[in-house]
């Protein structure tokens, strides 16, 4: 057992480890410019993660040059240099092929990139780094993935695998699955996107609940970020759910314009100083036609705008082609370059409202975020907008959005249990689901076909959404439909231009494996009903597919025919395709925490009749409420139907079979199965190169780290004292080698294995030497140690001598024995202090502080034996005898011992019953507590 301990104790913290990453999950507020990452787990409950520069903000970057990556403030470090390998900007780039709008707006902006369509998928972009080249969504999961391991070191945990990620709120579908499928090919798995503007308003409602009453308090949240503006309008206010009122934050309004941003305003300040520079000088190769000098330009065109945002004018300092300049710029110079952007600023605002159908007066705070609100024309022409109302600044706009999805995490995160904060999404994109009805003439056998749309997810509807049924009854083989956008009254012309292609079919949807189903089914026997298929529209604002069931009856007799045509008689008619909707499914987990949480309340009668039926009834019951029938129940029958007959005929309940369902974007990119194991193999690739690099760059740092202070303790006179001129001389030959073998000879071919051979060569000489001085310093210490132990054991064994051989404490063959070894011990001793006093510093020892060690527990354990040999005296008596002890003094002892015995045993029985008390107090909250194994934030 003693030995199975330490490997014991090493599974309980391994266990513990992976019980953490388990519980563990992490945010991204996935921004343009930069990402912030959030971390909740246990003993963290909510914070924000530093990056290795120790920074709280990442910037959205990938440097991918000569097959090596940088990430982050290190990659941006990089960008003046090697512009083209520098590579952000990509969220709007998801999900879209070249001739798509935004990567007209992007090429303008970022024209030192290299990129075409790929040659895998005509709506997806290959970004170039020379040889080498990675599209838009493996370049995404690049960077996801590098910020979960930074994420994972900054927690001190192995593994993080669940996320939450911030998205705009004008990402369509295709989009959104898009940034999901990245992220599976990071190794994460996504949780819920959540709209960038309702987790800032989420973060501000979750540290104010307190204030949150029936009474709708109403917050409107402007976001100018790096690439796009947003206003979301949202309600806060206490609602009943079931059996306790709970917050809600239901979206009323959003508006956006996903062109105008802090990188518009930039990219029109680096024109301008271009203009002023080439005005000023003559060069030989325009600035726009060089890839370095627009970074450079659009780098301090950044800084300057910053500058102006405090300052009325600042110096722009630029230096190209031996050319040192410094253009003054004004604030009104600046206003005059976005001047025309000024009836854009407050647009999104007006349409959050438009949508709400609420005016502004109704709004009670309103609150700025991201950077390009700091700029003062921008905050005068909103403030025009708002009017009287005051702009708030209670928000922590750079982290609001993290940390509101943090919550989110922590909240569909299993580890973690959380305050309820509902949250309901507004929909902008509706859904149709469009298909070809077919119908069959009963005299001439022709079909007839029909296209029929059909509303899937309305316009302005809220989501996450129940389950939606599509019932199909004229198909009997495998077919197709296919899901697109409805009319969207709510957006403008320009939003609607601006997301292209992306509004045709965005999928066409394959139903496979009905032909071989009914072929199997017996005709005599058996009636298809149809096919159904569900549909969710989910947290993230994706359309799920769930199902497609191809629904098989038994045929019913004559007098189950006459019920079913009465029955039919007094039910509406459901057209082909109409939506039904339908409860979200539950798990056993969500229903028992449902029942834990439900109050107790008195037993009706109807639930005691209910108990008394037969297992025959229950098991019916139980069965007409299964997937089949209580997901797909009809709202249009009547209950005359129901009444028809006292004895309705009992029926069948009918097949189910499941429908193979194959998914395919035809105007947008998302990656497939396929292409997230290629991603997956290309980052895991990387990885593994990047781990080699990382521990060659490691060993290389420490050879000429080594080599250089090898080289200084030539120069050491103690070193010099102790080592050997053949020593000094091979020291100095192999640290001038390897200085010069490190200067010019070596490459980035160059292995591992010599530098590591290298560096054991000169450390295996300064070790010699260093062991040399070290046992030189300790040596003479550990021997007078070893000599004093002797000496004091051979006191040891003299005491024991006695004239009376009877009185002595060890017998004399023993005595004799130890001394013997005591002896021996002693010449050996006297050896080495001869060889120490005679020997030169340089020389080795012909003895180690180790084996001087060895000696002395080898001597105490000499010692432990030769006292276990000392003459054992039993009786008191006897002790009295040899005048040991004193009979009258132990007799008082034992008396003053029984007496504080006893006291000690009243003591403890008054403190037993204190505590008992103790316990009845405080012991109905210690049940409360033990009943809550979930860590509550």
């Amino acid at each position: 057992m003693r030995i199975l301990a330490p490997f014991i104790g090493l599974l309980l913290c391994l266990n513990f480890q992976f019980a953490d990453a388990a519980l563990a999950a992490m945010t991204v507020d996935l921004g343009t410019q930069f990402i912030k990452i959030g971390i909740v787990k246990p003993g963290i409950p909510m914070d924000i993660v530093l990056n290795p520069e120790s920074r709280r903000k990442t910037p959205n970057v990938v440097l991918i040059r000569d097959g090596q990556r940088t990430f982050g403030d290190a990659a941006i470090s990089f960008q003046g240099r090697f512009p083209q390998f520098v590579v952000g900007n990509l969220n709007d780039l998801v999900a879209k092929s070249t001739n798509h709008p935004s990567y007209e707006l992007f090429a303008k902006r970022n024209p030192f990139y290299d990129y075409e369509d790929s040659k895998k998928n005509s709506s997806s972009v290959d970004f170039k780094f020379g040889k080498d080249s990675y599209n838009v969504e493996t370049l995404l999961a690049m960077i996801l993935a590098d910020a979960k391991k930074f994420t994972e070191e900054y927690a001190q945990i192995p593994q993080i695998l669940d996320v939450v990620i911030s998205v705009p709120v004008y990402f369509t579908p295709v989009e959104r699955l898009a940034v999901t499928r990245a992220a599976e090919m990071a190794g994460l798995t996504v949780l819920q996107l959540i709209n960038d503007g309702t987790a800032a308003a989420l973060s501000h409602g979750i540290f104010r609940r307190k204030e949150i009453t029936e009474k709708p308090q109403r917050l409107m949240v402007y976001d100018m970020g790096a690439a796009k503006t947003t206003a979301t309008l949202v309600e806060f206010k206490m609602v009943k759910e079931k059996y306790e009122k709970q917050p809600k934050m239901t979206v009323l309004g959003v508006g956006y314009d996903r062109t105008l941003g802090g990188q518009e305003m930039t990219y029109r300040l680096r024109e301008h100083l271009i203009d002023l520079f080439e005005k000023k000088h003559k060069l030989k190769k325009a600035v726009r036609s060089d890839k370095r000098a627009i970074a450079k330009f659009a780098k301090e065109a950044d800084r300057l705008k910053q500058v102006l945002s405090a300052n009325t004018e600042h110096y722009a300092s630029i230096s190209l082609e031996d050319i040192d300049e410094r253009l003054r710029v004004t604030r009104d110079e600046f206003n005059a370059l976005i001047k025309d952007l000024e009836p854009r600023i407050g647009e999104p605002i007006e349409q959050a409202l438009r949508m709400a159908q609420i005016p502004i007066e109704e709004v009670d705070q309103f609150v700025l975020m991201g950077a390009g609100t700091r700029v003062p024309k921008v905050q005068e022409v909103i403030q025009k907008v708002l009017g009287s109302k005051e702009i708030g600044k209670f928000l922590n706009t750079d982290e609001a959005i993290a940390m509101g999805a943090l919550f989110q995490a922590a909240h569909l995160s299993k580890g973690f249990k959380v305050k309820p904060f509902n949250v309901e999404e507004k929909l902008l994109f509706p859904v149709e689901v469009h298909f070809v009805s077919k119908t069959k003439d009963e005299q001439t056998g022709e079909i007839s076909q029909k296209s029929i749309q059909k509303t899937l997810f309305a316009a302005n509807s809220i989501y996450p959404t129940n389950t939606k049924t599509v019932s199909l009854t004229s198909y009997e083989e495998d077919f197709s439909i296919s899901l697109k956008y409805g009319t969207i009254e709510q957006l403008t012309k320009k939003q609607i231009q601006e997301i292209g292609s992306l509004l045709d079919d965005f999928v066409n949807i394959n139903v496979n494996g009905l032909t071989s189903a009914l072929a199997n089914r017996s005709v005599e026997e058996t009636e298809f009903k149809g096919v159904k298929i569900s549909f969710q529209l989910d947290a993230s604002g994706i359309v799920r597919i769930k199902k497609a069931e191809a629904v098989i009856e038994k045929k019913a007799g004559i007098v189950g025919s006459i019920a079913s045509s009465i029955s039919g008689l007094f039910s509406s008619k459901t057209e082909e395709g109409d939506p039904n909707e339908t409860a979200p499914e539950e798990t056993e987990n969500e229903n028992a925490e449902k029942e834990r949480e439900k109050p107790k309340e008195p037993v009706k009668e109807e639930a005691k009749e209910e108990a008394k039926e037969s297992p025959e009834k229950q098991e019916a019951k139980n069965t007409t409420e299964t997937e089949g029938t209580k997901d797909e129940k009809t709202v249009n029958g009547t209950e005359a139907a129901q009444n028809v007959t006292e004895n309705p005929v009992k029926k069948d309940q009918p097949s189910i079979i499941r429908l193979q369902i194959d998914a395919k974007f035809p105007t947008g990119y998302v990656p497939n199965q396929y292409d997230i194991s290629e991603g997956k193999a290309i980052l895991k690739a990387f990885a593994e190169s990047e781990k080699l690099a990382a521990e060659r760059a490691a060993i290389a740092n420490e050879l000429e780290a080594f080599n250089f202070e090898a080289s200084q303790m030539l120069e050491d006179s103690e070193f010099v004292e102790y080592a050997s001129e053949d020593e000094k001389k091979k020291l100095a030959e192999e640290t001038t080698r390897i200085r010069a073998w490190l200067e010019d000879d070596v490459t980035n071919d160059t292995p591992t294995s010599e530098f590591r051979d290298n560096l054991l060569v000169i450390k295996n000489i300064v070790r010699s030497v260093k062991n040399r001085m070290e046992t030189s310093k300790n040596l003479p210490a550990k021997i007078n140690t070893l000599e004093t132990l002797m000496n004091t054991s051979m006191t040891l064994a003299t005491m024991g001598e006695d004239k009376e051989e009877s009185k002595a404490l060890f017998e004399k063959e023993d005595r004799d024995a130890f001394k013997k070894k005591l002896e021996k011990l002693g010449v050996w001793i006297e050896a080495k202090k001869a060889h120490i006093e005679t020997k030169m510093k340089f020389d080795d020892f012909d003895v180690s502080i180790k084996d001087v060690e060895v000696k002395i527990n080898s001597l105490n354990r000499e010692v432990d034996r030769f006292m276990k040999k000392m003459k054992k005296v039993t009786t008191l008596d006897d002790l009295a005898k040899n005048g040991k002890v004193d009979i009258d003094e132990v007799a008082a002892d034992a008396e003053k011992s029984k007496a504080a015995e006893e006291e000690a045993s009243k003591k403890s029985e008054e403190s037993k019953k204190e505590e008992k008390n103790g316990e009845a107090e405080t012991g109905d909250s210690d049940k409360k507590a033990d009943e809550e194994p979930k860590t509550e934030l």
